[in-house]
């Protein structure tokens, strides 16, 4: 067999070799190396980590003592005392500290002059008398480290073992003395779970010692821990696979990671044999640390594979589901069963390490067909999906020439390769031979009620259209096929999104729900986009109706539940939620924290070549520029806007360049505020420019997106904005050169920007009211600006004849006009 495994104890290895294996819990590590160094003073802060089987403990306070031993700083004055991984002969005070003596004389070599402690031990383990023998020892210990003048650090495992079992009812409170008294010992512990000894107010020793948990390992320090045990980088949705088959679990994935990548099925199946028999010892003694009820329903759980309800795993187990439901409970506080998917009223419950999965199902049942499904489940955690895939067509390649007493158990594979999420549509497409008929029958069914809903929607039949795809969902909710389950989560996707853009936003929420749920259920790569998008369009639709935490809420879960990269498929989708995050976090005032929203969009995704991310990045920035802006922070928002210029402006998609080009008009309203006009001006200029070439860029075909309306809008904006600054300066013909520019261009706009309006009636009052209406009536605008030369005309004595439609607008902006004349001679009298 190809894999080359050491036994699961870490205590066999070297002081190299545990310093080459170390590589995760860094952070919890230099945590309890800083404790230490803090233990200075007249008492000690002692410490219990806690962690269950195989989430490191043992390696971790190991590695600790490793480095008391050997950094400088520390060894100068701390001592670390070892014990063994079980300290099964402690069931007194006594017997505790002798234990601790004994692991001393086994470290420390005798040295002439001084006691030796070999001696010491064997005499003192005469004592019958608890008391006389815990002083002795304990006399003996202090004695060594106020020869060494250093602290005595005992690293003790399974802290929640040895106080249970201690026989004499005052050991706890005797140790509880020692150790809030004698600052020259402490101690770094472990657990596999929280005890009562230390939780409890009425036991000695509560509130003695910090607690540390360890959690299971996330997807960075995984794929770290994966690398160094297999020797390969894996891509991120191997080690996703890998982190859910192991639960987190540092020793399980140590395990997997080492698993042979094999090209052969034989081989394969001799492999998965040969992992589970050599570990048999770990998982038995996994499983028998489990009370008989637990263990019950943790095995009924672990032969149903799949997620499932407190109802359907009491169905297995032959329990009813409340007492199920109860033991489920005492699983997840073990950190053995975790809950995902279903529903808040019918959770679904899974096994923490699927592994064990793997385990018991092989174990209950060594048939062929148990072994080829357990084999199945195994690659599908452990391969990515191309190689998955390389497999099974190299599998179809092999099956006429394969020998005939393997031919069954290829066609056995293959089936069950059909049902795997990532090959499910490959099968179905490529191999629909090797499909289940059923499968290939209801999968043709839904396909065409899926099509059927998009032509009605294409041929603006709304409601045919929400009709199939109700019809679809009704029929196969709840359908096990992959394939199957793919097409209503589609069609929940899109009968949401028919629902919101109808504005009916209450009724689309339920669809876009259990299209989430259903997707996170499965854990399916085909899913990833079509939950992404469910959850971005449920946070939209939340803050539609002012529903802003759920909205937070909603954009939280996408942007948790997918981490992705700049180059994941729903990139986009996690790039829109942490922009919309940064807006909601805004509305909420809580703008520290909506300018750390908009950092990590940038941070996560600057380098994107989407299109579609890079536009949330630049808006993103542009909203920090504004808040900024706003928190009254004028150097803080011109570096946002000048780093988010010089990083899109020589982009060449409309959507990314005017999202960029906003922060340039921050950048001139900066400039203004601060009296910079020439560098104002500079850049309103800049903007132009570039916005010209961009549209000549356009007629070449070299803009894949050009969105005329948008360039249009932004180019009357900037130029909006330098008309004030040329009145300001009192340079009259620049305000007509860019007022004659407006003109222009308004007829190309659908609908015309009320802040050009106000543009124009500024205009108005510098240039005057008849200059500005011979200005209009040159120009293309004349019948866009109707009101306005009404108001204009009625301003210098002129009664034109028009709709009364038409009057009704001119009188609101004469008010206007006449609110502009009077704030612009105030501005004009403060600067007089």
């Amino acid at each position: 067999m190809a894999i080359a495994t050491t036994s699961y104890n870490p205590g066999f290895l070297t002081a190299d070799e545990l310093r080459t294996m170390f590589c995760v819990r860094v952070g919890e590590f230099e945590s309890l190396l800083e404790t230490l160094r803090e233990n200075s003073g007249q008492s000690n802060q002692h410490v219990v980590v806690v962690g269950p089987r195989g989430s490191g403990k043992t390696t971790l306070l190991l590695r600790v003592a490793l480095e008391v031993g050997s950094d400088p700083e520390l060894s100068s004055r701390l001592y670390p005392i070892v014990f063994a991984e079980e300290s099964y002969s402690v069931s007194t005070c006594g017997e505790f500290w002798l234990e601790c003596l004994s692991r001393l004389a086994q470290q420390v070599p005798h040295r002439p002059g001084e006691p030796d402690l070999q001696r010491t031990v064997e005499d003192v383990r005469k004592e019958r008398d608890d008391r006389a023998l815990r002083e002795r020892c304990l006399g003996a210990l202090l004695d060594f480290a106020e020869r060494e003048k250093k602290r005595l650090v005992l690293h003790v495992e399974n802290l929640n073992m040895l106080f249970s079992d201690m026989m004499d009812p005052d050991a706890e409170w005797c140790l509880r003395k020692t150790l809030q008294t004698e600052p020259r010992v402490m101690i770094v512990g472990s657990a596999t779970s929280r005890f009562e000894e230390i939780d409890r107010p009425d036991r000695p020793l509560y509130d003695l010692f910090r607690v540390l948990t360890l959690r299971p390992l996330g997807r960075q320090e995984s794929a770290v821990l994966c690398e160094r045990e297999s020797g390969r980088a894996l891509d991120n949705g191997v080690v996703r696979r890998l982190q859910i088959l192991t639960g987190g679990s540092p020793r399980l994935l140590a395990i997997v990671a080492r698993f042979a990548a094999a090209r052969s099925l034989r081989t394969l199946m001799s492999d998965l044999l040969d992992l589970v028999d050599e570990h048999t010892a770990y998982f038995k003694s996994h499983l028998e640390s489990l009370p008989a009820q637990e263990r019950r329903v943790y095995l009924a759980l672990a032969e149903l594979w799949k997620p499932a309800t407190a109802r359907e795993v009491g169905n297995q187990a032959r329990m009813e589901t409340s007492a199920c439901s109860a033991q489920l409970r005492r699983l997840m506080g073990r950190g053995v069963v975790a809950d995902g998917g279903g529903t808040n009223r019918r959770k679904q419950y899974y096994v923490s390490e699927r592994l064990y999965n793997i385990y018991y199902l092989l174990r209950r049942s060594r048939g062929t067909d148990s072994l080829v499904g357990a084999l199945v489940k195994f690659m599908d955690a452990y391969y990515s999906r191309t190689e998955l895939q390389e497999f099974a067509d190299s599998m179809v390649a092999e099956l006429d020439a394969v020998d005939p007493h393997m031919r069954p158990i290829y066609l056995m594979a293959l089936q069950q390769f059909s049902s795997l999420p990532e090959l499910a549509w490959h099968f179905y497409q490529e191999y629909p031979d090797h499909v289940p008929d059923a499968v290939r029958t209801v999968t043709e069914e839904a396909s065409a009620l899926l099509v059927l809903g998009g032509n009605k929607l294409g041929d603006g039949d709304v409601r045919g259209a929400l009709r199939v795809l109700r019809e679809l969902v009704q029929r196969y909710r709840g359908h096990r096929a992959p394939t199957v389950r793919d097409l209503v989560v589609m069609a929940l996707v899109n009968r949401g999104n028919i629902l919101a853009h109808e504005g009916r936003d209450e009724e689309a929420l339920p669809a876009l729900e259990e299209a989430v749920e259903v997707s996170e259920a499965a854990d399916s790569p085909e899913l990833r986009p079509n939950a992404a998008t469910a959850l971005l369009n449920q946070s939209i639709l939340l803050t539609r109706l002012g529903r802003t935490q759920d909205a937070m809420d909603a954009c939280d879960r996408l942007i948790d539940g997918f981490p992705g990269d700049r180059s994941d498929p729903v990139a986009r989708q996690v790039a829109m939620a942490l922009l919309n995050r940064g807006v909601l976090l805004g509305r909420l005032d809580r703008t520290e924290e909506a300018l750390v929203a908009y950092d990590e969009l940038q941070n996560r995704f600057g380098a994107s070549e989407s299109v579609g991310v890079l536009a949330a990045v630049a808006t993103g920035q542009v909203n920090k520029a504004a808040t900024l802006f706003e928190l009254q922070r004028p150097d803080e928002t011109l570096k946002v806007c000048e780093d988010t210029w010089g990083q899109f402006k020589g982009h060449e998609s409309s959507l990314v360049l005017l999202a960029a080009g906003s922060a340039l008009t921050i950048k001139s309203a900066v400039l203004s505020v601060q009296g910079r006009t020439s560098e104002h001006l500079v850049a309103c200029d800049e903007l132009l420019n570039r916005l010209d070439q961009h549209e000549r860029n356009a007629l070449t075909a070299t803009v894949a997106d050009y969105d005329a309306e948008a360039v249009h809008t932004l180019r009357l904006t900037t130029r909006g904005i330098r008309v004030l600054t040329y009145i300001k300066q009192g340079n009259m013909p620049a305000v007509a050169d860019d007022t004659r520019e407006i003109l222009r261009t308004l007829p190309q706009l659908a609908t015309i920007p009320s802040r050009s309006i106000q543009s124009l009636m500024v205009a108005s009052c510098a240039l005057g009211f008849d200059r500005m209406a011979a200005l209009i009536r040159e120009s293309p605008s004349t019948d866009h600006l109707l009101p306005l030369t009404t108001a204009l005309e009625w301003e210098m004595g002129k009664e034109p004849r028009v709709a009364i439609e038409i009057r009704k607008v001119a009188e609101d902006m004469r008010r206007e006009l006449a609110q502009v004349r009077e704030h612009l001679s105030s501005e004009e009298a403060d600067e007089s």
